[in-house]
């Protein structure tokens, strides 16, 4: 068997030019033609020593050991730290670079697919800091302290951390309590060397509008002890808390949360309003996390579906009712669904909320849906997706496109995945409608949401 000889070696160090960013983030230097290297901390252009840190038969992963001539689209955030946990990749890159180069991978991917699209300029942030609405934490043992941040890339290191610089900095206030609290007691922590202790994560939620707390013990264990003390120190340290809920969910399950909540004080949900509705979040909920841009974001999406009093509109994701409620005084009839039991209910109850009376929540599989509404002859004008990162699948493309509605708004949190399925949408009897419209949901990092829209060709 003949032996794969790579063109770098472990810890090599060499000169080297960097070529372009990846979608998550990580600078790349092309080896060879075939061969790239990732390396965090690296902006196109620059000149660097880097040593090589991994490899494998396809790439490598490398450090920065020196920076020779450094990008003009550098700054020095004075935040290291985040490049380490991989949670804000992008620090060191100015805002306005960041923008841009979110607009060029979109455009980038779109053209790997052989689609000749525009992209529009990157929506950003007026101040692209401290943004987010909900954080999950994990908390590790270690030197003697219960500590709490971001697993080091690649690592079972835990990189303290207090100041995440994209969170809303109550949050991050509220996290340094509860964790403090659980010390104190010396409650176990979940480790992943050994894979035994108790608290994996600590969740916080919070209202942007309603300044609502919501605090969620993510345990790998069943129960954990000193609860009742647990409780009534929390309650004391933050007086903005609505609800205190423990959150089972054993590592052996490979999910973050699981649904199985229990309420340790308060009530199941917390509050907020987005564009004027009102919304009830649940700690499973999906919820937009950067609601400041959430706002222009479903705004824009709804102004690019070119609504009309008249349309049927279909929400093929609808969780917790987020889109179809916005937009159902702008239409005739709503339809959400939504496979998820929790989501369809919290969806029902914030329609009732908002005394929205033209909409309707299914609990059921899209495509499976799709298929009963066009035996029952339904004619969709609109289709909103807002999926998951990994896109929409193929059974869900057809299922739309037999419906025929004459326009379909895909908002996008994956480029990748976007211009695939654009691709496939397309093949099907689509075009793309005006402008790719990029909106910076997630500064700092390397993700970013987009608003398509696809026409039917008549």
């Amino acid at each position: 068997m003949t032996r794969t000889i790579l063109p770098v070696k472990l810890h090599e160090q060499m000169t080297v030019t960097v070529d372009d960013i990846r979608i998550d983030g990580m600078g790349i230097v092309n080896i060879t033609p075939t061969y790239p290297v990732y390396i965090a901390d690296a902006i196109p252009g620059e000149k660097i020593i880097l040593e090589v840190t991994q490899v494998d038969k396809f790439s490598g992963y490398a450090k920065v050991i020196e920076y020779l001539e450094t990008s003009d689209k550098r700054q020095n955030s004075q935040r290291q730290y985040l490049i380490d946990a991989g949670t804000a990749p992008l620090v060191n890159l100015k805002y306005e670079a960041q923008l841009e180069l979110k607009r060029a991978q979109i455009n980038r991917l779109f053209q790997a697919q052989k689609l000749n699209v525009a992209v529009d300029t990157t929506i950003g942030m007026e101040n692209p800091t401290y943004y987010r609405n909900k954080t999950i934490v994990p908390v590790k043992w270690q030197d003697g302290h219960l500590t709490s941040g971001f697993y080091r890339r690649g690592s079972h290191e835990l990189v303290p951390m207090t100041d995440y610089f994209v969170n809303d900095q109550a949050l991050d206030q509220a996290i340094v309590k509860v964790r403090d609290i659980l010390e104190k007691y010396q409650i176990t922590a979940f480790d992943p060397d050994s894979q035994q202790g108790a608290i994996r994560y600590i969740m916080i939620r919070r209202g942007y509008y309603s300044k609502e707390l919501m605090v969620v013990l993510v345990s790998n264990d069943e129960i954990i002890a000193h609860e009742d003390a647990i409780v009534a120190d929390i309650c004391v340290q933050l007086p903005e808390l609505k609800s205190l809920i423990f959150n089972f969910s054993p590592k052996k399950d490979y999910v973050l949360l699981s649904p199985n909540n229990r309420t340790l004080w308060g009530e199941k949900t917390i509050h907020d309003t987005l564009l004027g509705y009102n919304f009830i979040i649940g700690p499973n909920s999906f919820y937009q996390v950067n609601p400041k841009m959430t706002e222009i974001l479903y705004d824009l999406a709804a102004k690019k579906a070119k609504l009309k009093a008249t349309d049927i509109v279909i929400d093929a994701y609808s969780g917790i009712g987020t889109i179809g409620i916005t937009v159902a005084n702008r239409v005739k009839k709503v339809l959400g669904v939504e496979v998820v039991p929790g989501a369809v209910a919290d969806a029902q109850l914030n329609m009732r909320a908002n005394h929205v009376e033209n909409a309707e929540y299914i609990l059921a599989d899209a495509p499976e849906q799709f298929k009963k509404w066009q035996d029952a002859q339904l004619k969709p004008d609109v289709v909103f997706v807002d999926p998951p990162r990994r896109g929409l699948t193929s059974e869900l493309i057809s299922a739309t496109v037999n419906m025929a509605p004459d326009r379909i708004v895909y908002i996008s949190c994956n480029p990748v995945t976007l211009a695939r399925d654009a691709a496939e949408i397309i093949q099907q009897g689509y075009d793309i409608d005006g402008a790719v419209l990029p909106v910076d949901q997630f500064p700092q990092t390397s993700h970013v949401e987009s608003i398509t829209v696809f026409k039917r060709k008549h």
